[in-house]
């Protein structure tokens, strides 16, 4: 599987260079050195008894950031495109004292028929708002600094009904003035507490027997929750 950013430049074009960095609870997380950047790239990978339908519920439902992906305190759905294409905003708190950072990213989903797996890319897009004054207004007002660098992908590969294999690969430069060895070190917990958080979720009622429907052109537009 390689991975890209938007400058062509692979995450994930080798695993020979991957570096294991915990191992535990069924979760696995490794390191990279990422081209001419101080900060690695984090690999996260979990075999996760729920199934693909159900992490997608959980990957796509804009309220649900805060519940999941460690750091995430708000999301705002900026503009949906389709189903598989979106702009949304995201608020991370970062530990005192460094400074909060925000993001937009630009989120496209693709299913492989034949496999059932499905690939999720994410990339920062900060130039969002100064085209798109108007729909950035919405967002609340925070003192965060706005993220330049950060691209990946989540892989979710059907192993069973019930049953799924998740990797999720990221590269993000935060900016600002945090060290790059800080950096490097917090990048052990948000894959694994992130990976936790979305196995746990999975499996409550709201997302449990989710299911994707699909248009006449067999692409993903929508998602069925569980009866509530």
């Amino acid at each position: 599987m390689a991975i890209l950013s938007a400058a062509g430049i692979s995450i994930a074009s080798s695993e020979y260079d991957w570096v294991m960095v915990r191992d535990r609870d069924g979760i696995q997380i490794y390191l990279k050195e990422f081209w001419a950047d101080e900060i690695k790239a984090f690999k996260g990978v979990a075999q996760i008894e729920a199934s693909v339908d159900s992490l997608l519920a959980v990957i796509t439902d804009i309220k649900a950031c805060a519940s999941w992906i460690h750091h995430c305190k708000n999301q705002e759905l900026l503009l949906r495109q389709s189903f598989s294409e979106c702009y949304h905003y995201q608020l991370h708190h970062l530990p005192f004292p460094a400074q909060n950072r925000d993001f937009i990213f630009h989120t496209r989903i693709r299913r492989i028929p034949e496999t059932g797996e499905i690939n999720i890319k994410v990339q920062a897009i900060p130039e969002f708002c100064t085209s798109h004054a108007q729909l950035c207004k919405k967002l609340p007002r925070y003192s965060a600094i706005r993220v330049q660098h950060s691209h990946g992908t989540y892989h979710l590969k059907p192993l069973g009904k019930k049953l799924t294999r998740v990797t999720w690969v990221q590269h993000t430069n935060p900016g600002g003035y945090l060290p790059h060895w800080i950096i490097n070190s917090l990048l052990r917990n948000v894959p694994f507490k992130t990976l936790q958080n979305l196995r746990k979720l999975a499996n409550e009622e709201k997302y449990r027997n989710a299911r994707m429907l699909f248009n006449i052109q067999g692409q993903i537009s929508d998602i069925k929750l569980s009866p509530q």
